[in-house]
């Protein structure tokens, strides 16, 4: 009996480190400090609130939704002011998809657009990974790049995850 239940925990275990690694766990970001060439425009809805709460889920499905079904083309991205790994409790967040631009499609009921500005000095990262494990990779990553240069970061995040390659993060530097 013990025997077959080391054996299934093995197999479990190896299961376990076969889903992670294909699931890019085991990759590190690749971190680079730039500044916004041009400006990124994101068409969505403002939340402000505890980022586990319906509500924030509600608005995820909302862009996911509106992306599927055609009715705006974009990627899916958020800017949050405020650091994301501590807005458990109150996100302040904007949720929708990133668009080329802001004359070419009709907007949404209810969806606005912001503007996350060209100029500004970055810790740009990124990491091909599943959305599940990218975020945190790409915020250690940055906050580790920004203790190393001691750079402070302004907590304005750009989060890009697109349906095909690298997730990225744009962190805002002073």
């Amino acid at each position: 009996m013990n025997r077959i239940f080391l054996i299934l925990s093995l197999l479990l275990i190896v299961a376990v480190g076969v889903a992670y690694y294909v699931l890019g766990g085991f990759k590190t970001a690749e971190v680079k400090l730039e500044t916004t060439a041009q400006p990124v425009f994101v068409a969505g809805k403002y939340f402000e609130g505890p980022a586990s709460s319906e509500a924030f889920g509600d608005l995820t499905r909302e862009a996911y939704e509106i992306r599927t079904s055609g009715k705006l083309n974009g990627t899916f991205g958020n800017i949050f002011y405020n650091d994301p790994a501590t807005s458990s409790e109150a996100a302040e967040v904007f949720v929708g998809l990133i668009v080329d631009d802001t004359t070419s499609q009709k907007l949404p009921a209810g969806y606005r657009y912001r503007v996350f500005p060209a100029g500004q000095r970055v810790l740009h990262s990124t990491i091909e990974a599943s959305y599940l494990v990218a975020p945190g990779k790409l915020y250690t990553g940055v906050k580790s790049t920004a203790q190393a240069q001691s750079l402070t970061l302004q907590n304005i995040y750009l989060e890009r995850f697109p349906t095909t390659g690298p997730v990225e993060v744009w962190a805002v530097v002073k």
